[in-house]
């Protein structure tokens, strides 16, 4: 059966969402007509934002609403948790819940307190204007980007399990839990830990398979929220979210810091699945290949120096093929180089797949990324 796309974003059947501007400062707002059973992953970063603290703390009681600002990351500021705290119970206030069933996140600016009269005035905003079209999404989506060019939204349905989701996430994303904010919203009826086993491994398979710049942010969280009215078996609901989560990836790698370039990375003919993961996050990592990408030069040797600082293979036996749209050009066969005139026509092309065969076993991974260009120095340089 086939997956449907639609334009609702995160407002699925009971849900509603906003978001505001002012300055620098975005605030987003969604709130569901009741308690959520509610999953999350969070950072591995040893220091963790105030939000995701709080997060962590209250997850069991499941959320209704989720409060979100962009311009300031509150993290690494002694008034963090406090201020967090305060989000959610101005949302709590608006919308008339518990604020133990609120949930906060930030992103933006390390060290520096947020604004909290004007995040104040920002939830009151958003609160009036909560709306379960797809306008609302799209609000909520535009109110937490901060480097981001493109919103980033999706909603799908699949044997009557619905899932929609917004994000942001344009830098500081590296594959360990890639930098971003995704709030997620399904009407499946599983049990939290169902709900929560099949959110990790869906993050492990898209989000932590991206790669923009290697850094991991202090900030990075995925939410699911559940409003649990749609009966369902977990392996299809395992394949709605698998699907939605790959494609939000997708679309954070198209709108990577200064990127003008996405690469999708396939290595296959692993021995084991960790090896075919290693050498895909390997190759999509490597800034020598990401600007070998920017340059359009098809350099296989950056990817066969990065491929083998990961994992063991036998270049002899490897094989590299740039592909995009019906241009395919096989770079190096069993070790020997190719067409590498093809290839510089290939990668000349806005959308790239790079496959590596090692042509060992049976096992694939795939990773998502970008180029590197002069414009994301210029971009990182100057943001403070």
């Amino acid at each position: 059966m086939a997956v449907y796309e639609s334009d609702e974003g995160i407002c699925i059947d009971g849900f509603k969402a906003a978001g505001v501007r002012r300055g620098r400062y975005g605030l987003a707002l969604i709130a569901c007509d009741r308690v959520c059973r509610t999953a999350g992953v969070f950072t591995r970063n040893n220091i963790k934002a105030a939000p995701l603290q709080l997060n962590k703390r209250k997850l069991d009681a499941g959320f209704q609403a989720v409060v979100a600002n962009s311009g300031n990351a509150n993290a690494c500021v002694s008034e963090g948790l406090d201020d967090a705290e305060m989000m959610c119970a101005k949302a709590a206030e608006e919308l008339n819940i518990s604020k133990k069933n609120v949930g906060v996140a930030s992103t933006g600016i390390i060290g520096k307190r947020l604004d909290m009269d004007l995040i104040n005035e920002l939830i009151g905003e958003a609160a009036g204007q909560l709306t379960s079209s797809a306008e609302g999404s799209t609000k909520a989506a535009q109110a937490i980007m901060t480097t981001d060019k493109t919103v980033k939204m999706l909603s799908i349905e699949y044997k009557g399990i619905k899932v929609g989701a917004i994000a942001k996430g344009a830098g500081m994303i590296a594959p360990d839990m890639a930098t971003m904010l995704c709030f997620i919203s399904t009407n499946a009826d599983l049990r939290v830990s169902e709900l929560q086993d099949a959110l990790t491994e869906s993050v492990d398979e898209s989000f932590n398979m991206l790669s923009i710049d290697e850094d991991m942010s202090t900030n990075d969280m995925v939410l699911l929220l559940s409003t649990a009215t749609a009966e369902c078996n977990i392996s299809d609901f395992k394949h709605a979210l698998n699907y939605l989560t790959r494609e939000m990836a997708i679309k954070m790698a198209k709108d990577g810091e200064g990127s003008t370039k996405y690469l999708q990375v396939e290595v296959k003919g692993a021995l084991t699945k960790k090896q075919a993961r290693k050498g895909a996050k390997a190759i999509i990592s490597s800034n020598l290949v990401k600007t070998a990408l920017h340059g359009e030069n098809p350099n296989w040797g950056r990817i066969t120096a990065a491929l083998g600082s990961k994992i063991g293979y036998l270049f002899a036996q490897t094989d590299i093929i740039f592909s995009s749209g019906a241009q395919k050009a096989l770079v190096l066969e069993k070790g020997v180089v190719g067409d590498l005139e093809t290839a510089r026509k290939v990668l000349a092309e806005r959308e790239i797949k790079l496959t590596v065969n090692l042509n060992q076993g049976e096992y694939k991974a795939t990773a998502y990324g970008c180029d590197l260009s002069p414009e994301y120095v210029e971009i990182n340089a100057k943001y403070s």
